[in-house]
């Protein structure tokens, strides 16, 4: 009986996919499990280190670190694609079904999210089964840029820059403490100005040429922190949800230098209350906006 449940479950499984790849055609969504090989290009890969056998959620399990040739072998959701794989996933169904003991499955966490290095069958099933979690080897994987819980195009593409501005300043490696991270593209480029000016000034003030990983560091020390400690005591971060602390880092610095050219008081409060300010003129604006042309039809109509 439960090999025929196994059979019947399987045919439901691929058939699921079928009508999942019907939809990515029309949606032009990925059809495949994600490779964790862009993941690594773009985020940068520091190291790996063994994390101990755990129970993992299956939610979390995102995509794959198999060959590209054996990525089209299930969905995004780990659903069955191929006929072939019919005899294998039904064996792993009876055995989870029954309570045999099968090994853990090998994966690597990197941020948040697993990518199945061997068991790719035995996450398609427990996921079939309803099952929350699996027992997994896992391998913890360092990248210079951090990776959040959404990894589209756009967060890849961040991560990107975020490494590459990593590798350029070696921030990770004198303040490893520093979270620079930008919620839009080309922001690293506005920073990595700000701290080639910085090393500019800091060569003159100490009479000899400053390597970028030193004015890195020092920028981070003496202008960076001052700001974030303005962002936080003000708590803009709770005031501007969608930013990030780096994103008001580099508005912040606009104000502030705006500020101090025009001949007001400047330093990081007065533009954190600059920005706040301004941000309360814009929404108050935008609420109220749509009124006034409500009021003209009226009066048009009904003098």
């Amino acid at each position: 009986m439960e090999r025929i449940r196994a059979l019947e479950d399987f045919d439901a499984a691929r058939f699921r996919a079928f009508r999942r790849a019907i939809g990515s055609i029309l949606t032009r969504r990925a059809r495949r499990l994600q490779s964790i090989e862009p993941v690594l290009e773009a985020a940068g890969l520091e190291g790996r280190s063994f994390g101990g056998v755990q129970e993992i959620p299956l939610d979390r399990i995102v995509g794959s670190a198999a060959p590209p040739s054996k990525l089209g072998d299930f969905d995004p959701l780990f659903l069955p694609v191929n006929r072939r794989l019919r005899g294998r996933w039904t064996r792993i169904y009876q055995e989870m079904v029954e309570g045999d003991e099968l090994p853990p499955i090998d994966v690597y966490k990197v941020g948040d999210d697993y990518y199945v290095i061997d068991g790719h069958h035995r996450v398609s099933v427990a996921r079939s089964l309803g099952r929350a979690t699996i027992n997994a080897r896992v391998v913890d994987v360092k990248t210079r840029a951090p990776l959040g819980r959404k990894l589209d195009a756009a967060a890849l593409l961040r991560a990107a820059e975020y490494a590459a501005f990593l590798d350029t300043t070696q921030l990770h490696r004198t303040r490893p403490e520093a979270r620079l991270e930008c919620s839009r593209l080309g922001r690293y480029d506005e920073i990595l100005k700000h701290i080639l000016g910085h090393g500019y000034f800091l060569g003159l003030e100490q009479g000899r040429a400053v390597a970028l990983p030193e004015a890195a560091a020092s920028w981070y020390d003496r202008v960076y922190r001052p700001v974030a400690e303005a962002i936080r005591k003000h708590r803009v971060l709770e005031q501007l949800p969608g930013w990030t602390e780096a994103d008001l880092y580099v508005e912040i610095t606009h104000r502030w230098l705006k500020m101090s050219q025009g001949g007001e008081a400047s330093g990081p409060d007065p533009a954190v209350t600059a920005l706040l300010d301004e941000h309360a003129n814009n929404w108050w604006r935008s609420r109220h906006a749509i009124q006034i042309p409500d009021r003209r039809i009226k009066n048009r109509v009904d003098p």
